[in-house]
């Protein structure tokens, strides 16, 4: 229940404050005092984005005891809560106290409160909002759910199988499977591209070592013309005439050859001894890194990290066409699904429509509508977002002729088949608060003093809020509200019972038209 509503600052309102009434509240005045515009203010607090004439002065509240149930959801305690607006350049609301978004107002009232405005009727023009219509009278919400997710994965497996290209699909898997064969062939890692360097200059250092002793080794065993076994020769003739070389000669010359023989025996053994590795199973190892480096590097660890990238590619698209090869069998599955939802849905709506239809025509009549109402559902060929029916609001002339209401009715009888719509439903909304602006569009008279009664009905229920410009239906206030202009000012009244009277005698055109 809205309890109360207050502001300041707002168009030529320097202040206001509405104390509702549980049942039927009605707000009358003047065309251009400024009723609309406190509706406007009322929507924004609620959290509905209208335009609104404010300034940065102008501040909104309102007052409002909702079910504990519904608040706890948004982890509020008390019963009573207070929402407050303050509509500057920025809008800046609060619950309780506290700043939170438009969203989360609008979310926290979306269901609680319903508006009704002028020209809203033209809504109701569009089968989408037909359709919206008719299934919140559904009393199986939940195959409405489930018949948007079957339809919406259907859809999206469909969309895959336009959008993918096969043959294309297969080239990238054999591309990344090359790449990720040749990845594994080779297995690189930083640690043994490390060690292969190592060896190879390990191994380069040996090949000198080796090749340098082989050489010693050679001109010793004499594969030389010049080696030492011709200096063995000349050993012995020194020898035979040794007297006459200078004294130390044939020693030092012997001394170099027995120096000889202990090289060449430890050159062979060392040369036996020196283990050389298959320098070309490295080379090829290391011209493997190389390789990766210069198509994925620059260094191996980036080799490394593209390939996790390969191999998480060759994955996804692996799945991709896994998920090609079973989309035909789950689409079939899931049409199969939604069509037996959409039966549902379609058995649930003509059961429905029914009901409405019988409403509906019963207030057309007391509103003085020579016409009858019926919702026309047809089965069409394919499923769409909203199962499979074309459903469209049609009347049906005197002469039987069925015709859509779109540019068949006038303003003020599209207006009364709105508002018979309104009070069908306001038996079965879920909001707990209806507020209607200009409910009185079209209307006049007897009618309007049929409206007066139905909403007066709806109020025992549902607290209601109504501005009008008829008395028929201000004579059924609770609680009546006037707005009026002094000058350059609005003011806005609660009334008693004397002032209510006296503004009924305004609204029908003063004492004068009686003293006619």
């Amino acid at each position: 229940m809205l309890i109360r509503f207050a502001g300041k600052n707002l168009l030529y309102f320097d202040q206001f404050e509405f104390l509702f009434s549980e049942g039927l509240n009605v707000i009358t005045g003047e065309t251009g005092a400024g009723k609309s515009v406190l509706l406007r203010a009322l929507q924004a607090v609620l959290g509905r984005k209208v335009e609104l004439p404010s300034n940065e002065s102008c501040y909104l509240e309102a007052l409002i005891s909702l079910p504990k149930k519904t608040l706890s959801e948004f982890g509020i305690d008390d019963q009573e809560i207070v929402v407050s607006l303050s509509p500057g350049k920025r809008w800046i609301y609060r619950l309780n106290g506290r700043m939170c978004t438009q969203s989360m107002i609008e979310t926290l009232f979306e269901d609680i409160v319903h508006f009704h405005q002028q020209n809203s009727q033209t809504g109701l023009l569009k089968p989408k909002n037909q359709q919206i219509f008719l299934d919140t009278f559904l009393d199986d919400q939940e195959v409405l759910q489930q018949y948007s997710q079957v339809y919406g994965h259907m859809k999206e497996l469909e969309k895959f199988l336009n959008d993918i290209d096969v043959e294309k699909l297969k080239r990238e898997l054999d591309e990344l499977q090359t790449q990720i064969e040749y990845f594994d062939r080779v297995k690189p890692s930083e640690e043994e591209e490390t060690l292969l360097k190592e060896r190879y200059e390990r191994i380069l250092r040996r090949q000198q070592i080796a090749q340098i002793l082989s050489e010693i080794t050679t001109i010793i065993e004499n594969d030389s013309p010049k080696g030492f076994a011709i200096l063995w020769d000349m050993l012995q003739k020194c020898q035979k005439m040794a007297s006459l070389f200078p004294s130390g000669f044939v020693d030092l010359l012997k001394e170099v050859l027995d120096k000889s023989d202990e090289l060449h025996r430890f050159a062979k053994t060392t040369l036996q001894e020196l283990e050389i590795e298959d320098v070309q199973e490295i080379e090829r190892r290391i011209w493997d890194y190389n390789d990766l480096k210069r198509r994925y590097g620059p260094e191996i660890k980036d080799v490394i990290k593209y390939f996790q990238g390969i191999k998480s590619k060759y994955d996804e698209v692996n799945r991709k066409f896994k998920d090609f090869s079973q989309a035909k069998e789950q689409i079939r599955q899931l049409r199969n699904r939604a069509l037996e939802l959409a039966q549902k849905i379609h058995d649930q709506r003509l059961q429905v429509a029914q009901a409405i239809n019988s409403q509906v025509e019963r207030h057309l009549k007391d509103l003085a509508m020579n016409m009858s109402f019926s919702i026309k559902i047809e089965k069409m060929q394919d499923l769409n977002a909203n199962g499979i029916d074309q459903i469209e609001f049609v009347v049906i002339l005197p002469n039987q002729e069925r015709l859509p209401i779109k540019g068949i009715l006038s303003g003020g009888e599209l207006s009364r088949l709105l508002l018979s719509l309104e009070l069908v439903s306001a038996s079965s909304l879920s909001s707990q608060i209806l507020i209607f602006d200009e409910v009185d569009a079209g209307i006049g008279g007897m009618v309007g003093n049929v409206l007066g009664k139905k909403l007066k009905e709806v109020s025992k229920n549902l607290q209601t809020i109504v501005v009008t410009h008829l008395p028929q239906i201000a004579a059924h206030a609770d609680k009546h509200f006037v707005v009026e202009r002094l000058m350059d000012k609005m003011i806005l009244k609660a009334l008693n019972e004397d002032e209510k009277r006296k503004e009924l005698l305004r609204m029908i055109g003063g004492e004068e038209i009686f003293k006619r």
